[in-house]
């Protein structure tokens, strides 16, 4: 797995929410720039459409209540405006995702160190598609993993 580098993943808080709280309303949307290869991790209480363009790939995360815990639950969107481009971009998306959830682990890892409890939560990413090829949802370990 290649490692995210620190120096270039940066961090805005939006809304209501701070470096330690509040846990179940947080909300990432992790963009990226593939000229400087920055990630940026927006975490709120709504995500950051306004980051959202057309030349920038986003990942959706948030925390939910699940069965037992809280559990990561985000989203892709495979097809993006083109669904001939879904077989490349599944496979993009497959190899970057480690690199988004390591941008999602250092950018809110001041609430990780007040909880590092929370490095046991499980993500589960839907890569959302109109093929059923690429229409899945992966189970993608523990969030501490990506510490």
């Amino acid at each position: 797995m290649k490692n995210v580098n620190p120096r270039k993943v940066f961090t805005q808080y939006r809304d209501c929410i701070e470096p330690y709280e509040p846990v179940l309303t947080r909300k990432y949307t992790i963009t990226h720039s593939d000229v400087s290869a920055e990630m940026f991790v927006f975490i709120a209480s709504n995500y950051a459409c306004d980051k959202v363009t057309a030349v920038h790939d986003d990942v959706k995360i948030a925390w939910e209540k699940g069965e037992k815990d809280l559990i990561l639950k985000g989203v892709v969107d495979v097809d993006g405006k083109q669904a001939a481009m879904a077989k490349i971009r599944n496979k993009i998306f497959l190899n970057e995702i480690p690199l988004a959830l390591q941008a999602l682990r250092w950018a809110d890892r001041f609430l990780f160190r007040k909880s590092p409890e929370l490095d046991k939560t499980p993500i589960f990413i839907h890569f959302k598609s109109d093929s059923p090829e690429f229409n899945k949802i992966y189970s993608l370990g523990l969030i501490g993993y990506y510490k």
